[in-house]
């Protein structure tokens, strides 16, 4: 039973996320790959972001990675990589396995209080992107945001 409501989650999830695209205005999404993130060759600046991810800053993007698999994911929205990672925030605190270039992903605000559960393997999303220093709700720091259209993720009910 609790792998069929697990299924449904995911299948509704990926449905979900793949038909779900935000789209600023008729501008068609951009493709971005997270090893374009970075300008390259990193120099005595350290890491900077390209010229590409700098020009999508507020344009619709269509983007895959790895939902972050964390043992208290926050509501309204969930941290994307370019790998698999799991957090484990009890135990080891500030001290995570984040890549540099993780997404914020942030639901519409009228779903800020949904949990997106777990899917694993890589799942493609589109939405708007932000590029800068934010504050999270629960304190941490983002560069870089994700915001999804309501349409993205649909409200998960269980049987």
């Amino acid at each position: 039973m609790n792998r069929k409501i697990h299924r449904r989650a995911w299948l509704l999830l990926s449905a979900g996320l793949w038909l779900g695209a935000a789209q600023a205005g008729d501008d068609p999404a951009i493709r971005l790959d997270f090893r374009d993130f970075l300008a390259a060759p990193m120099g005595r600046e350290g890491i900077r972001w390209s010229p590409a991810l700098l020009a999508a800053d507020g344009r619709s993007v269509q983007l895959v990675g790895y939902m972050v698999k964390q043992e208290s994911p926050p509501a309204g929205g969930f941290m994307l990589t370019p790998r698999p990672v799991q957090m484990s925030e009890d135990s080891d605190g500030a001290a995570d396995d984040l890549p540099p270039t993780w997404v914020m992903v942030h639901l519409d605000p009228s779903q800020a209080h949904h949990l997106v559960p777990y899917t694993s393997g890589p799942i493609q999303l589109t939405g708007v992107l932000s590029v800068g220093r934010a504050e999270e709700a629960d304190g941490r720091v983002s560069w870089l945001r994700l915001q999804l259209a309501p349409e993205a993720v649909r409200e998960l009910k269980r049987s």
